[in-house]
């Protein structure tokens, strides 16, 4: 033992002991420093807006007591750390009275304000209190009470005072990234716009196919991906505002992006592995395709990286240690159909195996997910449930709690992704709620009323005698889209027995029985009628060329099929060669492929569109571009979608939509820009476009007028007929 240490005081003997370990302490380069530190958890910051769920217009409330409840998907183990929801509303107040917000989180009351002035912003941030998250969703409740009446028993619900609710209101979260460790929160706690990692540009055939069935299954989740190869030297990067440790910014793998220029050009591989150890979004993603190319990739920088910090032995440890925790990286680290929750970079990463595309849309879908507790699992199979165990879909696991009490008015909502609601090649038909009404101090019955998307499809005065009550209402195919919201409008009458009573407001309950019934239709030569054979097993052909080009085709692709209705867990895949024609033997989507014996509606040459009609063009025009389009088609039998760019210069749709009037639409930017219907070219225009009071009466006399004409002149010459008749049998009697 050191001598100092034997004959000193304990006071003294621990000063000589920190003095003895100063030049262990020295011997950690500031570079190992850095990287030591690199390897702790990050925390993840997470933000969904109401325009992510399908809420893609404000709502508006009004009336004396209007309720509205928001679900917000939240992880069911994942701890949370500083939630908030930020409330984006605006009112507007144009009559005296006593008006006022309330808002709640999970049933809890969180905000409550009285509105006085005529108009004013109405957002508010609440603080949320994540052990009230159940169910994986967190309940926003809106409740708008509007009393203008002269008398506090008097309601009267036509008024000027509205509450807006805007669709950017956000619930915001974060969490560490080693809390997380299921794949089913890892796939819940994605961003609205999640990161697809490829390998690179030029993918193979096996991997293009597992990228485009991942970006549709998140796209069905109500996410828009962003599709990104891993980056390469000559690649360009924006290092603007990054925040390079110092005592990494000296060596050169780093000095250039520490530079801060807003556009930096990467020379080499050391560069990009010095991208991954930061963190960047350049070079890591939220969902991988994980195959040997891009673990290979990885492979080569990180290595790059450390022969520039085999100088220095303590940061070379420190970057041992960090690259032991990059799992995405490791060789043979993904198994055939295996999906993992790994790390690359400082960020958490579902890895999905080359050959494990299909299994990884089915067993993330909503019926399976919830079983996803480990962080890794090898999926063989995952399939929705037969058909007719799926010809009916409850609505209970959309929507949360329905039990609300309703004074004037009150509203239940649940959002339906398409995906959850069209399988096994069927598609919503029919929407059955169950209703439960308590019944109320007023004679009048309440009334339900059932929207889909904003559309009216049924309403029904209710017994309201406790006892449960159902509307039956047919889906129309306009109706559905991308994201679907069902709303259950409940209206009562409010009774004061003049004013001797004040209003008050009574249960009512959605029942947990209502449900979406699936129904198959035959093919009619419309988007919609192809709408179920999307869902079953189609094909998707696509040239050889996107595989090729798959940062800039995958996003194309992913778009149009979501659109079309296909289903990432049943289609089939095929590549269709240079030179060659696409020979469909069951219903298929073509894109850019020549399809042999195709019929014909929609012809393009550079930026020269032509439509045809039976006889002759309907549309002839030359020099358009950044559009493209779609048609129903058939071909050797089978029906199908063809998809064709108008001009070189055709980006992929930003905007979700899906494909459910007419046979032709033309797409821009921000999704069709004009729907065609070769059979029925009035059906073209969208519903109540320029129509007045008597339109649809004069729709009917279009044909009806003609019809009752000759209706009338048969039955005239039949009366004719028959008093001849009998007149000529009264003179046969009086000459006899």
């Amino acid at each position: 033992m050191v001598p100092c240490l034997l004959h000193v005081p304990r006071a003294s003997r621990l000063i000589c002991m920190v003095g003895l370990s100063v030049p262990l302490i020295a011997m950690a380069s500031p570079a190992g420093d850095a990287l030591q530190r690199l390897q702790g958890d990050t925390w993840v910051t997470r933000s969904f807006a109401l325009s992510d769920l399908g809420f893609t217009d404000a709502v508006l409330l009004n009336g004396f007591d209007a309720k509205q409840e928001f679900y917000l998907p939240v992880p069911r183990t994942l701890p949370l750390a500083e939630a908030s929801i930020d409330f984006s509303g605006r009112y507007y107040k144009a009559e005296e009275g006593r008006t006022a917000m309330l808002l709640s989180v999970n049933g809890r009351p969180a905000f409550s304000r009285r509105i006085e002035s005529p108009e004013g912003d109405a957002s508010q941030t609440l603080k949320v209190d994540t052990r009230l998250v159940t169910n994986g969703f967190l309940r926003l409740g809106v409740n708008w009470i509007n009393n203008v009446a002269r008398r506090i028993c008097e309601v009267d619900r036509a008024t000027g005072n509205v509450l807006s609710v805007a669709a950017d209101t956000r619930f915001n979260y974060r969490f560490s990234s080693g809390a997380l460790t299921s794949l089913a929160d890892a796939w819940v706690t994605l961003p609205s716009r999640p990161t697809l990692l490829v390998a690179s540009r030029n993918l193979s055939k096996a991997s293009y196919d597992t990228a485009w069935r991942i970006g549709a299954a998140l796209e069905q989740a109500n996410r828009r991906v962003v599709v990104k190869a891993f980056p390469v030297p000559g690649d360009t990067v924006d290092t603007a505002g990054w925040q390079v440790p110092a005592a990494l910014a000296s060596l050169p793998a780093f000095a250039g992006l520490a530079a801060g220029n807003a556009r930096y050009v990467l020379k080499d591989d050391a560069e990009i592995g010095a991208l991954v150890v930061l963190g960047a979004t350049a070079a890591t993603g939220d969902i991988a395709v994980a195959d040997g190319a891009l673990q290979q990739q990885i492979g080569k920088a990180l290595d790059a990286l450390g022969v520039q910090l085999a100088g220095d032995a303590d940061a070379a440890r420190a970057f041992a240690g960090w690259r032991n925790l990059q799992t995405v990286a490791a060789p043979g680290a993904t198994a055939s159909h295996q999906i993992r929750l790994a790390t690359l970079g400082a960020r958490p990463v579902i890895a999905v195996a080359e050959d494990a595309g299909a299994q990884a849309a089915g067993i993330f879908a909503d019926v399976w997910r919830n079983l996803l507790v480990t962080r890794q699992a090898t999926v063989l199979r995952a399939d929705a449930p037969d058909a007719e165990d799926r010809s009916m879909i409850r609505l209970a696991g959309f929507g949360g709690d329905a039990n609300f009490d309703v004074v004037s008015r009150g509203d239940w909502t649940a959002s339906l992704p398409l995906s959850a609601v069209a399988v096994n090649g069927r598609m919503p038909t029919d929407l059955v709620i169950d209703i439960a009404a308590a019944p109320g101090a007023s004679s009048t019955r309440p009334v339900a009323s059932v929207f889909w998307n904003s559309v009216l499809l049924a309403a029904k005065r209710l017994e309201a005698d406790g006892r449960p009550e159902r509307l039956d209402a047919r889906v129309p195919g306009y109706a559905l889209g991308l994201s679907n919201v069902v709303r259950v409008s409940i209206q009562r009458q409010p009774y004061s027995n003049d004013c001797n009573e004040t209003p008050q407001g009574f249960p009512v309950n959605v029942l947990p029985t209502s449900y979406v019934r699936a129904g198959e239709a035959e093919p009619d030569g419309s988007f919609v009628g192809l709408l179920p054979l999307m869902s079953g097993t189609p094909v998707v052909a696509v040239p050889a060329a996107y595989l090729a080009d798959a940062v800039q085709s995958l996003p194309r692709l992913i778009r149009i099929a979501v659109a079309a209705g296909v289903t990432p867990v049943r289609a089939e895949f095929a590549v269709v060669d240079q030179g060659q024609t696409f020979s469909p033997g069951k219903p298929f989507l073509a894109l850019q492929t020549p399809v042999q014996g195709m019929d014909v509606k929609v012809q393009i040459e550079a930026g020269h569109l032509r439509i045809n009609g039976r006889k002759t063009p309907w549309l002839d025009v030359d020099g358009l571009s950044r559009l493209s389009s779609v048609q129903v088609s058939r071909a050797n039998g089978q029906h199908g979608l063809v998809w064709q760019p108008l001009g070189e210069q055709s980006a992929a749709p930003q905007k979700p939509f899906v494909l459910n009037r007419g046979d032709i639409a033309l797409i821009g930017a921000e999704g069709p820009v004009s729907w065609v219907d070769s059979t029925n070219p009035s059906a073209s225009l969208p519903p109540g476009a320029g129509e007045t009071a008597f339109y649809e009466w004069r729709r009917y006399l279009s044909w009806g007028v003609p019809l009752v004409s000759v209706l009338l002149l048969v039955l005239l010459l039949l009366l004719v007929a028959a008093h001849r008749a009998r007149r000529r049998a009264e003179e046969r009697n009086k000459s006899s």
